[in-house]
C-alpha cells in the first residue's frame, strides 16, 4: 500500500515539473508594431553604414529567405519574421564594427541560418558588406557565456534604441556583469591596441569604432567618480525606453567594476521591471566567424517547447567556405 501511495506521488510530482517546464518554455508573441526607422540607429554618422547594408541585401534575397524562413517555420507569424529579420540586420552592423560578436537569439539565428541556404547570394551579400566571407560558426557545447552577453548588450544599447520585440528577442537586457578583462583593457589600452583586440580591421568606419572607444572609456572614467564620491543610481521614472537604457548603460559598467556581487540587484533597482524581467526567445547559439559560444533556447515565436541550436547540424560552420 505504501508503494502505490509513494506511486501516486511521485507521479503527481512528475506531472507537475512537466506542466512547469511547458509554462516556462512558452513564448509570448511579438507585438505587431511597426518597425524603427533606420534600424533605430543611434550612432551619429550610422546612416553610412546603413546605407551600405541596404545596397548589399537585395529585396528580392530578404523575400526569398522570408518565403524560406515562413515554410519551415508555419507558426511565425509575418510580423514576426520581419522583427527577427530586422534584429538580424542590427547585428550584421555590430559585425561591420567588431572583430567578435556571439550570437544570443535563436530566431534571429533561424533567419541567419535560412540565409545561408542561399550560397551564392549570402556570397555576393557578405563580400559586398564586408569584404569578405562572413562565417556563420555553430558551437555544439552548451556553455554560457554570461560576460561576453554583457559586452554585446553593452555595445547594441550603445548603438541602437531598444523596443520592446527587441528586449523579448533577444531575452532582456544588462543581465549579466561586463567582464573585469574587458573593462580593464578598456581602461588601460590605448586607441589603436583597442582597436586591434576588439574591433574589425581596416579603417572602414573608423570614427565610428573610436566612438565606441571613447564612450566606454568615458563611462569607466564616470564609474570611478561615483565610487570615489560615494553616490549611488536612483530609479529612472522615465517612460522613454530609449532613456531608460542610456542611464543604465552607466549603472552596468560601475556595478561590474565595483559591486559585481550585486549587479542584477542593483541593475533591478535602476530599470523598471517590466523592461528588465522580460520573457524572452533569446538563446546563445552560434556567432559571426570570430569566436563562439552556445546556448539553449527554442526559436518558435508561437509558444512550445525550446530547442538547442538552429544550426547544430552544420558541423564546421554553416555557410563555411
Amino acid at each position: 500500500m505504501a508503494g502505490i501511495f509513494i506511486g501516486v506521488v511521485l507521479l503527481i510530482f512528475v506531472l507537475a515539473l512537466i506542466s512547469s517546464l511547458k509554462k516556462t518554455n512558452r513564448r509570448t508573441p511579438l507585438r505587431n508594431q511597426p518597425l524603427p526607422e533606420n534600424l533605430g540607429i543611434k550612432l551619429e554618422g550610422g546612416m553610412a553604414i546603413l546605407n551600405e547594408l541596404d545596397k548589399s541585401l537585395p529585396t528580392s534575397y530578404e523575400e526569398n529567405v522570408k518565403n524560406r524562413v515562413l515554410r519551415e517555420n508555419p507558426r511565425w507569424k509575418d510580423h514576426e519574421f520581419d522583427w527577427a529579420f530586422f534584429e538580424l540586420k542590427r547585428y550584421f552592423v555590430m559585425n561591420s564594427l567588431l572583430k567578435s560578436v556571439p550570437m544570443f537569439s535563436e530566431p534571429v539565428d533561424e533567419v541567419w541560418h535560412e540565409m545561408l541556404m542561399f550560397t551564392r547570394e549570402y556570397d555576393q551579400f557578405s563580400k559586398k558588406f564586408y569584404g569578405e566571407k562572413l562565417h556563420h560558426m555553430p558551437n555544439l557545447e552548451s556553455t554560457p557565456i554570461p560576460g561576453e552577453r554583457a559586452f554585446f548588450d553593452w555595445v547594441y544599447l550603445s548603438l541602437f534604441e531598444s523596443t520592446a520585440n527587441s528586449r523579448s528577442i533577444w531575452g532582456g537586457f544588462l543581465k549579466h556583469p561586463i567582464k573585469r578583462e574587458v573593462l580593464d583593457d578598456f581602461r588601460t589600452l590605448s586607441h589603436g591596441e583597442l582597436l586591434a583586440n576588439y574591433f574589425r580591421s581596416g579603417d572602414d568606419w573608423l570614427e565610428e569604432k573610436t566612438y565606441i572607444i571613447e564612450k566606454l572609456k568615458r563611462e569607466i572614467k564616470d564609474a570611478d567618480s561615483v565610487k570615489r564620491e560615494n553616490k549611488g543610481f536612483e530609479r529612472s521614472h522615465s517612460r522613454d525606453e530609449s532613456h531608460i537604457y542610456s542611464y543604465a548603460l552607466g549603472a552596468a559598467v560601475f556595478y561590474s567594476l565595483y559591486e559585481e556581487d550585486q549587479f542584477e540587484s542593483g541593475m533591478s533597482d535602476i530599470i523598471p521591471n517590466e523592461y528588465y524581467k522580460t520573457e524572452n526567445h533569446g538563446g546563445g547559439s552560434s556567432c559571426s566567424g570570430f569566436s563562439c559560444s552556445s546556448g539553449d533556447s527554442g526559436h518558435d515565436f508561437g509558444g512550445g517547447d525550446g530547442g538547442g541550436s538552429s544550426c547544430s547540424s552544420c558541423g564546421g560552420g554553416c555557410g563555411g567556405s
